[in-house]
């Protein structure tokens, strides 16, 4: 069988479907100028390079800490930065090789590196190559890290190829050029091995942006004020501006398109007018001033459906603004909220504070007008627990060990409620079903079995 000559991109032969990209034959003469390519792999080398600079391609909010890859192929630079709440700073920083080609990658073939915002697919050693492709694989000296080239943006504007890794090289190859991937020497990729992992982000940019620190927090502000209005909008069913910041061209994996996003998200603020929108560990990630990725956590609640997603909001220039042209969505465990278990238990103890002030209008407004406890609904409820409370005996009420779950559009809360009042004294375990979201949960229905 003949093999193929191969740099960047390979070809599963054993499916005969192409997963990476076939490149000239000349492959087997690329190298790393070892002569010109000084380690720099240590923090100290890198702040000295920058001096008092930073790098605008790279901020967030409230981040948790991530690496994140930073290449700029104007200068065949890698740098490696800690992104750390709302603040970042370069750690490590190496030369590498990019494609033979200037330019922004289009088409198969075209041996150019791609320029946006890419993640981490997954990893595999020098060994691993060899036993997978053959001898050819060595070209890849210590490992690869394939990144999601084409991604949605890539694809939107019918960008094709594939096979786009980070990767290490040979030692004894003769060329200084990739046909597209970002390459270093085995020693350098041993240092990012240590820095990155399946989705570490990877900024590919002709050129990074550079500034002082105030210019890095006035960008950072001005870029999260994109974020903030997209997410305004759409919580307080500002229509016109919501369909005004999504691009012409929007389109997401799933095929939907402007019209039907902007529709759909349209009806849904008339069925749902009343939502909670919360964004955390918000990442912002340029590729240059016309290309921003916002991955951010996003909790949605509205009467009778709760969500926490991580989303990818792609934003591109049109118009003189940036607008949304497509997202991306991944499911999360809505225990995992920031805060909501603290809406929830604030929630409950309000709840039990009018109940032992004995405030039936303040304890009533926790509930739901559709509430049912047994055969009791509403009125019946309010009647019974006002009666109670005009009896004048002190109510003593402890709750404790409180937990809740989420399922079907309602959170249920259980808790260990010991009581006494008069002659009365129980202890048990009170379950609440709520409704609704945080500032507006109710009680749709509520419990209790002795202990």
């Amino acid at each position: 069988m003949k093999l193929f000559s191969i740099l960047c991109v390979l070809v599963l032969l054993s499916s005969n479907i192409y997963a990476y990209e076939e490149i000239p034959d000349d492959a087997k003469s690329h190298k790393e100028d070892n002569s010109t390519q000084v380690i720099a792999s240590q923090a100290p080398d890198a702040k000295s390079r920058l001096g008092k600079n930073t790098i605008l391609n790279l901020s967030g909010s409230g981040s948790e800490n991530i690496n994140v890859v930073l290449v700029d192929k104007s200068v065949k630079r890698l740098y490696i930065a800690l992104l750390s709440k709302d603040s970042m700073e370069v750690i490590k920083e190496f030369p590498i090789l990019t494609g033979r080609v200037d330019g922004n990658k289009v088409k198969r073939g075209d041996e150019k590196t791609p320029e946006g915002v890419y993640y981490v697919t997954s990893y595999s050693s020098g060994d691993e190559l060899v036993k997978k492709y053959g001898e050819y694989a060595l070209i890849y000296g210590a490992g690869s890290f394939p990144l999601n080239y084409p991604n949605i943006v890539d694809k939107i504007e019918n960008k094709t190829g594939g096979g786009i890794w980070l990767h290490g090289v040979k030692p004894d190859l003769d060329k200084t050029y990739t046909q597209g991937c970002v390459a270093m020497n085995n020693t350098n990729f041993a240092s990012l091995y240590d820095s990155v992992t399946i989705s570490t982000p990877t900024i590919i940019s002709e050129k990074l942006l550079y500034a002082d620190v105030n210019n890095y927090d006035k960008n950072r502000q001005q870029l999260l004020d994109i974020l903030k209005s997209f997410i305004t909008a759409w919580q307080e069913n500002d229509k016109d501006l919501f369909k005004k910041m999504v691009h012409s061209k929007f389109k997401t994996a799933s095929g939907s398109n402007y019209k039907r996003y902007v529709n759909n998200k349209i009806n849904l603020m008339d069925i749902y007018p009343d939502k909670v929108i919360r964004n955390s560990n918000t990442k912002v990630f340029m590729k240059d001033d016309n290309y921003t990725l916002f991955d951010t956590d996003q909790y949605y609640c509205a009467a009778n459906l709760s969500t926490f997603t991580n989303k990818k909001y792609y934003f591109i220039q049109e118009d003189g603004g940036l607008k949304l042209i497509s997202e991306e969505t991944s499911s999360k465990p809505i225990q995992n909220v920031p805060g909501l278990d603290n809406d929830i238990k604030s929630f409950v103890e309000n709840w039990a504070s009018s109940w032992r002030n004995k405030d039936i209008e303040k304890y009533m407004t926790n509930y739901d007008f559709r509430f049912k406890s047994g055969r009791e609904d509403y009125s019946q409820w309010k009647e019974k627990k006002g009666i109670l409370f005009a009896k004048g005996d002190n109510i003593n009420l402890n709750i404790s060990d409180i937990k809740w779950s989420y399922s079907g559009g309602e959170y249920k809360v259980e808790f260990i409620q010991e009581y006494s009042s008069g002659d009365v004294k129980d202890k048990g375990i009170k379950t609440l079903t709520l409704s609704g979201c945080p500032s507006f949960f109710k009680i749709k229905s509520e419990t209790w079995r002795a202990i």
